[in-house]
């Protein structure tokens, strides 16, 4: 069936031709025809990277009165970075259109560019919760001529918190409306959503019901011996320096950390984590974009809403708290009808997870062995630096900024000397590039921090 045959009309058809979009997915066949031809509220249960973005963009844009400057769709997104992909997505498929437009607002801009751009002809608006209130509230935009209202990623936005947000949303609009919400999991907050602001004739459309999981994903898991764990991911990595991936951590300190464990390997690594502003945010996320960064560093939280294409790799360096979670990491690779891996990282004591993980979500694993090769002794390296007792150091001190800044482990760190301008210390020579790379134009009370291998000259070299 093509898109002529679900009702689409040629001017949006020869948008889609020009980005090599050709034959509906699973889920476009069974939305598009829906909103063409109801006005039911309707929940789509998908998997992100289904083509759910475009199943109602393109049926809307469709129905959109161009000539009535006015709001008439709403979408509401968890994040910054999905709201501009599916804003993007109605750019391009209303090219052909006569003067529809679509704006995206969201947290972490100015509010008050946002609201100039809203004072022009405006057919969408693509929102986070937070950024739509704010704007509600200061009567930038003006509600009263919506058709439809869309919940994107709403298993999402309820994981992080936006649930109160929704109730006053949902709340103050207009009754008649189409209402749909796309999830890829339903925990209870979706489910009573559905129950307290969708019309009970609501209708569902899952894809993929007995398995929320991509079929083109290999799910597997590699056990790793203790104190060993970085050395297995860098070895799974050294085989893959040409591809890109994710790798998941629980907590945005250990993103951070791990991040700081790679600088300096052949495969290039960033963190997002929520200690990032949203322009360093944005900084790692064009880097991972333009191939720069090969592999991203997230929590769960900081990646969500971001959209990668092709995508080869998902790395659980930590094991998700839910299985939810883990539907949503592995979602990321085998998109577009390609395929992709998930990797977990287990102890022994963990491979009860995994067979939670296969039960919950009807998935199988497989295990993955990885052979390190054989690590070539090497004496230690002695490194100086121009801080020291007089910038409020010990030795223990200067120890936990090593291992909190270079990423460096406790053990690793050996014959501390710390003096009143200088100290010094050995670490092993492995860890030289990514001690350097770490700390490179570290600034501390306003001092540059210097380094050098040269002992005899080291005064006059890092000062």
């Amino acid at each position: 069936m093509t898109f002529t045959d679900l009702g689409i009309n040629e001017n949006i058809i020869q948008a889609l031709v020009e980005n090599n979009i050709s034959e509906p997915t699973g889920i476009q066949l069974q939305v598009i025809p829906h909103i063409l031809r109801h006005d039911t509220d309707l929940v789509g249960i998908a998997q992100t990277g289904t083509g759910k973005t475009a199943a109602f963009c393109l049926p809307i844009l469709q129905t959109i009165d161009s000539k009535l400057p006015k709001i008439q769709a709403l979408v509401l997104v968890p994040t910054r970075e999905l709201g501009q992909q599916v804003a993007r997505e109605f750019f391009l498929f209303s090219k052909h259109l006569s003067r529809v437009f679509a704006e995206a607002v969201y947290g972490g801009a100015p509010i008050e560019d946002q609201i100039q751009k809203l004072k022009r002809p405006t057919h969408v608006v693509v929102a986070t919760p937070g950024r739509l209130i704010d704007l509600l509230e200061r009567r930038a935009l003006n509600l009263d001529d919506l058709k439809y209202l869309i919940l994107d990623e709403a298993d999402e936005m309820m994981n992080m918190g936006f649930k109160t947000d929704i109730d006053t949303i949902l709340t103050s609009c207009k009754k008649g409306i189409t209402k749909m919400l796309f999830t890829a999991t339903m925990p209870d907050d979706v489910k009573q959503i559905i129950r307290e602001y969708l019309r009970p004739d609501f209708v569902e459309i899952q894809i993929n019901a007995e398995e929320f999981v991509n079929e083109k994903i290999d799910h597997q898991y590699l056990i790793y011996p203790r104190e060993e764990k970085l050395e297995y991911l860098k070895a799974f990595l050294s085989e893959r320096t040409h591809q890109r991936g994710i790798a998941f951590c629980r907590t945005k300190l250990d993103a951070k950390r791990l991040a700081k464990q790679l600088a300096g390997f052949e495969v290039t690594a960033d963190a997002l984590h929520g200690n990032l502003n949203q322009e360093m945010r944005d900084k790692v996320m064009r880097g991972f974009k333009n191939g720069r960064i090969n592999l991203l560093v997230a929590t769960d939280i900081a990646a969500r809403g971001i959209d990668v294409k092709d995508l080869d790799y998902i790395i659980h360096y930590q094991l998700p708290e839910k299985s939810e979670y883990y539907t949503h990491r592995s979602g990321r690779t085998a998109r577009a009808g390609k395929s992709g891996i998930s990797v977990c990282f287990v102890q022994k004591d963990e491979l009860e997870d995994i067979k939670t993980l296969e039960s919950e979500l009807n998935i199988q694993f497989t295990p993955l062995t990885i052979r390190l090769k054989p690590e070539q002794p090497s004496l230690p390296v002695t490194i100086y630096t121009n801080i020291g007792f007089s910038q409020g150091f010990t030795k223990g001190s200067l120890r936990d900024f090593l291992v909190e800044e270079a990423g460096l482990n406790m053990d690793d760190i050996q014959n501390t000397v710390v003096e009143d301008n200088r100290s010094y210390f050995d670490i092993p020579r492995k860890y030289e590039k990514q001690l350097l790379l770490n700390l490179k134009g570290y600034k501390l009370s306003h001092r540059n921090l210097k380094f050098t291998l040269n002992g005899d000259n080291s005064k006059r070299n890092i000062y």
